[in-house]
């Protein structure tokens, strides 16, 4: 299926990767017996795109493939060979200046893609079966499940793959933590039985802010929504953040 839809984005010029539940399972599957306790039912791809006008002309060379079937009233929604759901994110300059994409056809549909230009910053590259494919990089899934649960705190599904990307993040990106953030490793008591999940959070809540940067107001408002989870863990997060 991404074979096959990275054809039509290159025939376009257009950008992707696939954020939501594959791109946690893809990182997460480094390491055996890690993978999600929780299968997903569909495909999430960030598109980077100009103008909405773009969105449908992309949309519409997928369907002409003839492997790709319209949903009937949602305009993000298409089905690989009957079988697999794919939601097309659109974000970038399609987006207005509340983070909003708006698409008028069939009807007016509009959605929310806060911290999508943010996490495009740090995509990693993977290959999958030969081919090369964009895969949102695991702070960045991080970032984007915080404003989703801040959205909507009914969804705990988001708390429970952060708290799980947490606790195997160390076991993921060891040498990296030692390389690049030892002194985070030294902030906490090694005696703690939870000190490898601390030292992962501080660590994370470090790339996220590199990621916010340049979003001030969007780093604020995930300051607020760690701020509001009084745990170890999402307050190493915050100080990690505010470092």
């Amino acid at each position: 299926m991404l074979k096959d839809l990275e054809k039509v984005f290159k025939q376009h010029d257009v950008d992707f990767y696939i954020v939501g539940a594959v791109a946690r399972d893809i990182h997460l599957s480094a390491i055996p017996g890690k993978a999600a306790f929780r299968a997903t039912k569909d495909v999430d791809l960030a598109i980077l795109l100009a103008s909405e006008e773009q969105f449908y002309a992309v949309k519409q060379s997928m369907l002409a493939t003839g492997t790709f079937e319209a949903h009937p009233t949602e305009p993000i929604k298409i089905f690989y060979k009957k079988s697999i759901e794919v939601d097309l994110l659109p974000f970038g300059a399609i987006e207005n200046n509340s983070s909003e994409t708006i698409l008028n056809k069939p009807k007016v549909f509009v959605l929310d893609v806060p911290g999508f230009q943010e996490a495009y910053s740090s995509i990693t590259t993977i290959d999958i079966d030969g081919t090369n494919i964009n895969v949102c990089a695991i702070e960045g899934i991080v970032l984007l499940k915080l404003i989703a649960f801040d959205d909507r705190p009914s969804r705990t599904k988001d708390i429970s793959d952060i708290d799980h990307i947490i606790m195997v993040y160390f076991e993921l990106y060891d040498t990296a933590v030692f390389n690049d953030s030892f002194d985070v490793m030294e902030l906490y008591d090694t005696n703690e039985s939870n000190y490898l999940s601390l030292v992962s959070a501080r660590v994370i809540g470090r790339k996220m802010s590199n990621l916010l940067l340049h979003s001030p107001s969007l780093k604020n408002r995930v300051e607020g929504i760690l701020t509001k989870r009084p745990i170890d863990t999402w307050q190493a997060m915050l100080s990690g953040l505010l470092d």
